[in-house]
């Protein structure tokens, strides 16, 4: 087939749109202008501006996490990439998919040091100190080759973000080659053997406890069979709320930081890991989990874990390995029947709670009393969020989204963003502290553009709160936890938005509620202090 001639930055907007990409968020600068000659040639591929690369970046995640398609991001060379560094990485943490394409100098200068704007010694290295998928091209071909085999990568199931680098030079370089796209091979499966070992564990435990994060999403209801069949527990990372109902008997949700939870962990004969790495940030808890039982671990990565040694490591993907496994699993009535429901555990937690914590879940109750069943909400690192991990109600995966991995502030609204972007009209919703937010929110400024209801709860105390509550418990007197903040419902409106201010739970969901009425964004500032005070 014969292919006209074109800019090789025009062909990287048809290979992005073969493989399915429809939105690219990004700035465009003067050392990237040929990629967006592919955008306006490709006008099939929508463009967002955001403020700032590293909202590019989280918004791309967004994107991403909450449909799971893949997204990409246009950057400069130099600080471009240096700013959606942060981003990216907290994507590769929480595995993530999005690719990043980005100039760089002309080829004779890389590495040479001869003073060029934007130049690294090395900007590709940057990117590959966390990333597994990196590249520079230097040909259309490498540039299409490199891309096919990141697309396939993801069809496999290993999704993590993906970085491509391109020379100025050659980014303006005319190509005829058509657009190939090649086929991928399935997700990994385990052996038969591997499945009726995994089986026997299963069916001669006495007390099986599964353990499930984001990797167990897609075996969503398969995952509820084999529990209900097995009448074991399941625990879930933030990235798994929502894999089976709140009111389950044998859900106790994403508790795994709780001592109950932990002792029913060390109690169980059987631990099943689906989806998850069982990392720090998956456990919140900087010590390894007790087990007294054996382990079974089912995830495509093969990382090994010395932390958590596994009987049986099944690295393949976790929705073939919950649907060959049902099967071979023997239905019977064990420890949960007898022991009783999850929500009794659950009930000791809540019990447990001081009196901070409890405003907390009664700000995170009336959130969630405004909101629909399927509403998405994006969290930042912040108090309220991190009992959101297990507080916030979820019916359904996909619904609740934390920055668990790298733990970044500031990725709550650009990643609001990314959602509000894919979706037209569900319900989405940022929720941040008052120190994180303003670490992206000139993205007000995208919200605003984008013309789309955006409620942002900026839950306002005032304080580097959890910073400010550990050095306390540290004996560390209270050094830059406490920062003049700026009038937020003043700030939102001078950017075009609506801007309220609520000091008790009724007050919020009602704003809540307006709010998602409104055909643009809308800044809620909860008054945590008055809110304490009811």
């Amino acid at each position: 087939m014969s292919v006209s001639a074109r800019p090789l930055g025009c062909y990287l907007t048809e290979l992005l749109a073969a493989q399915g990409i429809d939105v690219v968020f990004g700035i465009p600068g003067v050392h990237n202008l040929e990629l967006y000659r592919g955008l306006d040639r490709h006008r099939s591929v929508q463009h967002v501006l955001v403020r700032h690369e590293q909202g590019a970046g989280f918004a791309a995640d967004g994107y991403a996490r909450s449909t799971g398609r893949v997204a990409a991001v246009f950057v400069i060379s130099g600080p471009g990439v240096s700013n959606v560094l942060t981003a990216v990485l907290q994507a590769a943490s929480d595995r993530v998919p999005l690719i990043v394409i980005a100039s760089t100098p002309v080829r004779r200068s890389l590495g040479k040091g001869f003073g060029l704007l934007h130049e690294l010694h090395d900007q590709q290295a940057i990117m590959a100190a966390g990333l597994d998928l990196t590249a520079t091209a230097y040909s259309a071909s490498e540039a299409r080759d490199f891309l096919n085999r990141v697309f396939a990568e993801y069809r496999a199931g290993r999704t993590r973000p993906a970085y491509l680098g391109v020379p100025l030079d050659v980014l303006a370089e005319p190509t005829d080659l058509s657009v190939e796209t090649q086929s991928s091979p399935a997700p990994a499966e385990a052996t038969p053997l591997q499945l009726d070992q995994a089986a026997a564990l299963l069916n001669a435990a006495e007390r099986p406890l599964f353990i499930a994060g984001g990797g167990a999403r897609p075996a969503a209801k398969t995952l509820r069979a084999i529990i209900e069949a097995s009448d074991a527990y399941l625990v879930t990372t933030a990235a798994g709320k929502g894999l089976l109902p709140e009111a389950h008997p044998a859900n106790l949700g994403c508790s795994l930081p709780y001592a109950p939870t932990q002792q029913k962990i060390a109690e169980a004969d059987l631990i099943v890991a689906v989806g998850t790495g069982l990392s720090e940030t998956d456990i919140y808890t900087s010590d390894r989990l007790t087990f007294s039982g054996q382990l079974i671990r089912i995830d495509l990565d093969p990382k090994s874990d010395d932390r958590h040694p596994a009987a049986i490591s099944l690295c393949a993907d976790a929705a073939s390995v919950i649907r060959a496994l049902l099967p071979r699993c023997r239905p019977r009535a064990g420890w949960r029947s007898a022991a009783g429901s999850a929500a009794r555990l659950r009930a000791t937690i809540d019990a447990a709670m001081d009196a901070p914590t409890r405003c907390l879940r009664e700000g995170l109750a009336a959130i969630r009393a405004a909101l629909p069943v399927d509403a998405l909400v994006f969290s930042d690192m912040t108090q309220i969020a991190y009992l959101g991990n297990y507080a916030f109600e979820c019916d359904e995966p996909r619904l609740w989204h934390h920055p668990s991995g790298y733990g970044t502030l500031g990725f709550a609204l650009p990643a609001a963003l990314g959602a509000r972007v894919a979706y037209a009209d569900r319900a989405i919703v940022a929720l941040a502290g008052d120190y994180g937010f303003q670490f992206t929110v000139q993205e007000l400024g995208t919200a605003v553009e984008l013309g789309r209801s955006l409620p942002i709860i900026v839950w306002n105390n005032s304080a580097l709160g959890q910073i400010r509550d550990d050095m306390a418990a540290s004996g560390i007197a209270p050094i830059g936890v406490v920062g003049h903040n700026p009038d937020f419902v003043a700030l939102a409106e001078a950017w075009g938005a609506r801007g309220e201010r609520v000091g008790n739970a009724a007050q919020l969901t009602a704003a809540l509620r307006t709010a998602l009425q409104h055909p643009g964004p809308t800044l809620i500032e909860v008054d945590a202090a008055q809110f304490a005070r009811g």
